[in-house]
């Protein structure tokens, strides 16, 4: 209809109708193309958001793993003392032995880094957080825990060394009642089975323990590095806080 207008215009000579139809012409176009742009900007704030609110609570899940893993390095630093005060002295074992070789145990422990960086990889991808401010802080959150693979991640020489003087009936009682898992990426370190350890010749295991001149040495070293890690763990619950309240603050307290 526009078209015929236009023609029937030009047919009389009618040079404004033709310039009034040639605006509304490319007005429409103009409007278009903006309303085009505009829905496809709303659809990707709204896509960004939907990533933002997953990244957000996949930092969340981090910042609960990094809870319960400054709990377990913990429990690996307090038995990794009294181990080295063991090695280091003059006596053999005369009482609350069993204790002792929970302690020697648990201090071998490594629980790796069972943290999720799906969401984070995934929204790196196709360019989220798109606010230069937000995406600061993610990455120095992601980039803080990816650096503490190399601190206490990896399998030290005491831990072999240490569990190779455990008898199988020991090893036993020491994985099953003194360690638990209550999570598919949790773990815990228990003390239950202290008692019936009593039923082994735990001095016997101790003595020869004791009379390896490697092991303080080796239980030295993975109780600094164990030391060391427990100083970060605040640090990157401190990141992964203003990484969250980072994005809060650019999509609001979205479910």
């Amino acid at each position: 209809m526009l078209l015929r207008r236009v023609i029937e215009h030009v047919k009389a000579q009618n040079w404004t109708a033709v310039a009034l139809d040639f605006f509304i012409v490319v007005l429409g176009v103009f409007m278009g193309i903006q309303l085009g742009n505009w829905n496809e900007a709303r659809l990707q704030r709204n896509t960004e958001r939907e990533f933002l609110v997953q990244l957000r609570d996949e930092i969340a899940e981090s910042v609960r793993v990094l809870e319960f893993q400054s709990r377990y390095v913990g429990g690996v630093v307090e038995g990794g003392r009294r181990g080295l005060a063991f090695l280091n002295g003059d006596s053999d074992c005369t009482r609350q032995c069993e204790a002792l070789l929970v302690d020697l145990f648990h201090a071998s422990q490594v629980w790796g880094t069972p943290y999720d960086y799906t969401k984070f990889q995934e929204a790196k991808r196709i360019g989220f957080p798109s606010s230069p401010a937000v995406s600061a802080k993610v990455q120095e959150f992601y980039s803080y825990l990816n650096g503490w693979d190399t601190v206490n991640g990896s399998a030290p020489p005491y831990r072999e060394r240490i569990r190779s003087y455990l008898t199988p009936e020991a090893a036993e009682l020491l994985w099953t009642e003194c360690m638990r898992m209550p999570g598919s990426v949790i773990e815990e370190l228990t003390r239950n089975c202290i008692d019936d350890l009593k039923a082994l010749d735990v001095n016997a295991m101790l003595a020869e323990i004791r009379a390896d001149p490697e092991l303080a040495r080796e239980l030295q070293f993975w109780l600094g590095q164990n030391i060391f890690a427990l100083t970060g763990y605040p640090d990157m619950i401190r990141y992964a806080e203003a990484a969250s309240a980072a994005i809060t603050e650019e999509i609001g307290d979205a479910p």
